[in-house]
């Protein structure tokens, strides 16, 4: 255990970068339910988790720029880097339109009472979250590949 205390992580965007990959595909999960489903449970289920998702995506936003530093020089993160960085403010701008949709509907359907929410309104708030699931697997990729990548 002595070994594992003389180290310390320098920087948190390596940490920080799981929970919102694992957070909006598991909202994507939840929201595919809750279209299915269309009970209050499941949306007020996919608000928690899409609140969440924003949260550890935004960490892992302005994490990213101290990691940036620390790889410079990098010849992998030089080429990469900037397209990474992009796809990561893409991904955090769609996730918080689509928690803002998600908490609109879930606080408008608690005020009113209603125990199953319009189709129209699960489909749409379904493609947001979807999309926020997608583009941070592709942002993991990205990042995925500046760590783990090899040329062809």
């Amino acid at each position: 255990m002595d070994q594992v205390l003389q180290y310390e992580i320098p920087v948190l965007h390596p940490i920080a970068v799981h929970f919102p990959i694992a957070l909006l595909v598991g909202a994507a999960i939840v929201a595919a339910v809750w279209l299915v489903r269309g009970t209050g449970f499941w949306r007020n289920s996919l608000a928690i988790i899409s609140v969440m998702g924003a949260l550890g995506a935004a960490f892992a936003y302005f994490t990213g720029e101290a990691m940036e530093e620390a790889s410079e020089g990098n010849p992998i993160v030089e080429e990469i880097g900037e397209f990474h960085e992009t796809l990561g403010l893409i991904t955090l701008i769609v996730t918080l339109v689509a928690t803002i949709g998600v908490g609109v509907v879930a606080w408008t359907g608690s005020r009113r009472g209603m125990q199953t929410d319009p189709m129209v309104v699960r489909l749409i708030v379904f493609a947001l979250v979807a999309a926020a699931a997608v583009l941070v697997l592709i942002t993991g990729h990205a990042g995925g590949v500046m760590v783990w990548g090899v040329a062809r």
